[in-house]
């Protein structure tokens, strides 16, 4: 596959484009957001049942958004003058769906002109960004947020260490206009020696013995981790006014580890069985990390460890076969198990073109213990607050940025439609590939 980012740059710089990158990035260049991407009205959502997720749903409720942000949500709330009035009887009014883990943006359907930036060149990319490679304009995403999925976690895979996550909103012009936190954790898959897949899928390659490839990986995983923190320690003695007579020069990859190494930033660790899991928890005890795992089979198999150290749990897609010789409902039944443990769980899709079904993976589980109400809010809150933006997402509070839909039921019954989205307080149109196709079909000339 070639380079995701250097075939974004002039060809004479695209040796040094990830750097540039990743710099630019570091400095806030891309963390910018142009205030003129579209003008924001005022707007009161009124009569409907709002479902604000962390409180009491409140009959014939309100919501007022002005300025791209929430203003006011309750039951007798006056609307603003000059507000458009969205009529919302009979309907239901909830915050955006969050996804905790896809490849949107990063890779298109098979019919449709594009590239595939989900995995780089190399076991070792830490100083990879994902969101430079974010295709802003892909035809999944207005196909994703119709059905009130507002925002994702995006990312590349697949590699030993996959570079940094994107938190993004579904709606700008450009992916610095998407972007929330545009590096909001580093993506790593730690090593197995069984079957494929996202979560550390290397026994799909191995070179010689099984056992042996993952245990060389893990060692040489803990080695980069030794000489990150090693970096950092250097770092930070000349950031104090020290000497360090044999620093070293600049390096992007232990650059984009330092916020890590220093628990600044989570790792998301793609894991799939319990030896997996208890690898991930003693890397985090050997270099004190801040971990989440994400797609885990048998998180279920040590939920009270989990729920004890505080780690979250991104689940899913639930609408995977059952493993060979798993119980046949433990993929659905997982997610209820570990909140009745006690462990914060959110809820992924893990690709892109399915990323739409997103609030049904959730719906799959409500079927096998999961709490309907706990079942919202992993798609909701939950990885607001898994991801540090819980102050500004997740739920219908004042002050908070205005992503909200209003649905003709509760969004994890695949009969509920959304009649009105937002996303930072604009309304967005509700067209996306399928609706243009059948408005361009339904005007064919007659015979």
């Amino acid at each position: 596959m070639r380079y995701s980012l250097a075939a974004r740059c002039w060809p004479t710089a695209a040796r040094y484009c990830p750097v540039l990158l990743a710099a630019a990035i570091g400095t806030g260049a891309f963390t910018s957001r142009l205030s003129a991407q579209a003008a924001t009205g005022t707007y009161i959502i009124r009569g409907g049942t709002v479902v604000p997720v962390v409180g009491a749903k409140i009959p014939n409720g309100s919501v007022v958004i002005a300025g791209g942000k929430i203003q006011s949500v309750g039951a007798n709330v006056q609307a603003p003058q000059g507000a458009t009035v969205i009529d919302a009887t009979g309907l239901f009014v909830y915050p955006g769906m969050i996804d905790s883990g896809t490849e949107l943006g990063l890779t298109e359907i098979g019919s449709v002109p594009g590239s595939t930036d989900t995995r780089e060149i190399g076991d070792f990319n830490p100083q990879d960004v994902a969101l430079s490679a974010v295709n802003a304009h892909s035809e999944l995403i207005p196909v994703t947020r119709v059905n009130g999925v507002t925002t994702v976690i995006t990312s590349a895979a697949g590699a030993l260490m996959s570079g940094s996550a994107a938190l993004i909103d579904l709606w700008g012009w450009t992916t610095d206009q998407m972007a929330i936190t545009p590096r909001v954790a580093q993506v790593m898959s730690y090593p197995s020696s069984g079957a494929g897949g996202r979560g550390g899928g290397f026994g799909a390659r191995p070179q010689g013995d099984a056992s042996e490839t993952a245990s060389r990986q893990v060692r040489a995983m803990r080695d980069f981790f030794a000489d990150a923190r090693a970096y950092a320690d250097v770092k930070a003695k000349l950031a104090t006014g020290g000497s360090a007579p044999n620093a070293p020069r600049v390096n992007q990859a232990m650059e984009s580890l330092v916020p890590a190494i220093r628990g600044e930033m989570p790792i998301i660790f793609d894991v799939n069985t319990i030896d997996q899991i208890r690898g991930v928890l003693a890397l985090a005890d050997s270099f004190k990390l801040k971990v989440i795992l994400r797609g885990p089979r048998d998180a279920w198999r040590l939920a009270d460890t989990l729920a004890a150290r505080g780690i979250p749990v991104i689940v899913g897609p639930t609408t995977q076969v059952p493993g060979t010789d798993d119980p046949y409902d433990a993929i659905y039944a997982q997610p209820g198990a570990l909140v009745k443990a006690g462990v914060k769980i959110a809820f992924q899709t893990s690709g892109a073109s399915g990323v739409r079904d997103l609030p049904y993976n959730a719906a799959l589980a409500t079927g096998y213990g999961l709490d309907m109400d706990e079942a919202m809010k992993a798609l909701t809150i939950n990885p607001a607050q898994i991801f540090g933006v819980a102050d500004r997402y997740g739920s219908l509070e004042p002050g908070k940025v205005a992503n909200v839909i209003v649905t003709t039921g509760n969004p994890l019954d695949v009969r509920s439609n959304v009649k009105y989205l937002f996303i930072r307080g604009e309304q967005v149109p509700l067209t996306d590939r399928h609706t243009k196709l059948y408005e361009q079909f339904r005007a064919r000339p007659r015979p």
